[in-house]
Order: C-alpha cells, then structure tokens, then sequence
C-alpha cells in the first residue's frame, strides 16, 4: 500500500520555476496556482503592505479557485479587505483570497 502511495506521488509530480521568497504562504501560492495550469502568476504591489497574486495566463481547460480567485499577501500591521479571506500567516505576511 505505501509503495502504492509513493508511485502515485511521484508520477503526478510536475516541475514549477520560481523565485522562492522568505514567505511560505507566498511561495505556496504561487506553487498551487502554477500546479493548477497556470502559465504565468503574476505578483504585484498594489499598495503599501499588499501584494496582489494572480492567474495571468492559464491553460484553456484549467478551472480551479486557484485560477479563479485572486490573492493579497497582506503585511502584518495592514488591514485586511472585508471581501478577503484568510488562508494562511507566516512571520512575514497573511495570505488571503478573494473572488474576481
């Protein structure tokens, strides 16, 4: 059963080029949102303390909340929009998400 597992880990394995950062919510957002089919993320500064993730460019047949939503890494001490929600913090940063 266990090498059953890990056959399966290891198949559906696919590779993601990025820059990592010092944010784990950050790197695994981005991580999911390429796994999804996502060509292209973007990350944007939108204002002080707010980065926006996005879906730029996608497969035709991706449908997922990844593509789909967008994502603020909020800075500590910034406030958070009422129409986001949370879905992870690290020292550096709380990770929300938000329909388009």
């Amino acid at each position: 059963m266990l090498l059953l597992v890990m056959l399966s880990c290891t198949l559906s394995k696919s590779n993601i080029d990025f820059n990592p950062t010092n944010s784990m919510c950050l790197d695994a957002t981005v991580a999911n949102i390429h796994s999804a089919g996502c060509k292209a993320v973007s990350v944007e500064k939108t204002m002080y303390g707010i980065t926006k993730i996005y879906c730029y460019d996608r497969d035709d047949d991706s449908e997922s909340e990844w593509i789909n939503n967008d994502f603020l890494g909020i800075a500590f001490g910034t406030n958070i929009p009422d129409d986001a929600k949370p879905i992870c913090t690290d020292p550096y940063l709380i990770m929300t998400t938000s329909e388009r």
